[in-house]
């Protein structure tokens, strides 16, 4: 926790916002921060939610920590509430949700004896994930995990020698945060990263070392991986369901990463994945399957979201599994929410995170006014997935359309209202 900036805090606070779309009547939601009212009754305008049926706790925190989940604001309330056939499903299965979970009653941790000894944090590890998916069979960039410098040293110009440029990824970041990418080549374009060193000298090392916070003999910061840098690839991925009873797991929805200019790193999605050779789309579909069978068969159940990188030529390359909800966990639920379990056969769907906005209401006004809100009778429109305006400024958005020429337009039209309305960064 000591390594999280403020900028950090703010997007966990705004990530977990979205899972107001899940709520169903009678349940319980613990955020760290209260909701706010008007993205609540917004939601259940289009859910069809009873906000007076659900329990929303929050100890209004920066982070639910362990020992603000135990204390009186949440587990207190929760045991009020909590009976032993309700379901628990928390953002990330780790050992401290097994934790709470026992205190609730809930013994998942004896159904889910995997998930109960860390094996959920071991699939968001990406150390882990190199072993695991090469051990298999699965294509990934070519590279490996360092825990010292000297592994650092001896991979880094190992690739070098052979391509021009590397990324170096923290063990457990998300979304880009934590990645820089080495080159020699002063004209790369990076996405992925939030930052690119350029050595004129390959052997030169000494920034890299630096930047990877790697000792002599361990790793001080945690470990990282370095691979192959891979440009023009489009970065997709598949969102996966292992069934709690073991049985065969299943693609819930998938897609492609929209990548910012400017830092150029994950800021929204692109649904369904279309945008790639049928082939292509067929191979990844199935090795995703294989590797979500090898998930369950070690003990994981729940969603998974499996990334990988595909080149123009179809190649692909595994290089991360996301053992949690992910970014696409509630687009997909708005998605089926308003259009139907088949969604994907009849519509795209854009969004973007971290946007700058007016609050809530005048936004929903300007979005009516301008013809460009969720029409049902029309079945496209802008949806707002997650409001923070009161904190932050920001919001996240989904457009539903029949075609993505549709989908774009309706964008550059909530685009020219935004820059209208929207507050100046702070």
């Amino acid at each position: 926790m000591d390594l999280l900036t403020d900028e950090d805090f703010r997007g966990i606070l705004f990530a977990m916002k979205r899972l107001i779309w899940l709520l169903r009547d009678g349940d319980a939601i613990v955020l760290p921060r209260p909701a706010p009212d008007t993205f609540l009754r917004y939601v259940a305008g289009h859910t069809g939610l009873d906000t007076g049926s659900v329990h929303v706790i929050s100890p209004d925190a920066d982070l639910l920590t362990q020992e603000l989940l135990h204390g009186k604001e949440v587990l207190g309330r929760l045991q009020d509430i909590v009976t032993p056939d309700w379901e628990f499903r928390p953002y990330i299965y780790d050992r401290g949700a097994v934790t709470f979970a026992r205190e609730l009653g809930l013994h998942t941790d004896r159904a889910r004896p995997f998930l109960g000894q860390g094996g959920a944090e071991l699939f968001n590890s990406k150390v882990f994930f190199r072993a695991f998916a090469a051990g298999a069979g699965f294509s990934v960039p070519a590279g490996m995990p360092c825990r010292t410098v000297d592994d650092l040293k001896h991979i880094v110009g190992q690739l070098l020698a052979r391509t021009a440029s590397v990324i170096v990824k923290r063990d457990r970041a998300v979304g880009g945060h934590g990645n820089f990418v080495v080159t020699t080549d002063p004209r790369l374009v990076v996405t992925g990263a939030l930052s690119k060193t350029y050595l004129t000298d390959p052997r030169d090392l000494d920034a890299v070392v630096a930047a990877a916070g790697l000792a002599r003999t361990h790793a001080p910061q945690g470990e990282v991986v370095v691979e192959e840098f891979l440009p023009d690839c489009r970065s997709v991925y598949v969102e996966v369901v292992c069934p709690e009873d073991g049985g065969e797991p299943s693609i819930v929805n998938s897609g492609e990463l929209r990548a910012a200019d400017d830092p150029p790193v994950l800021v929204g999605l692109e649904m369904p994945l279309q945008t790639i050779p049928d082939s292509s789309r067929k191979e990844f579909f199935a090795e995703a399957l294989r590797m979500a069978r090898m998930m369950r068969d070690l003990g994981y159940t729940g969603l998974a979201s499996i990334d990988a990188v595909i080149a123009s030529s179809g190649e692909i390359w595994f290089n991360e599994v996301n053992a949690r909800m992910g970014g696409s966990t509630h687009l997909h639920h708005i998605a089926e929410t308003l259009v139907g379990p088949d969604w994907a056969d009849s519509h795209t769907l854009l969004s973007r995170f971290n946007v700058r906005s007016a609050n809530l209401r005048k936004l929903l006004g300007l979005l009516t006014a301008n013809g460009l809100a969720w029409d049902p009778e029309s079945r496209r429109g802008v949806v707002i997935a997650s409001d923070d305006t009161e904190v932050s400024g920001n919001i996240e958005y989904v457009i539903l359309a029949p075609s993505w020429a549709e989908g774009r337009t309706l964008e550059s039209g909530l685009g020219e209202i935004l820059a209208e309305s929207a507050p100046p960064q702070v």
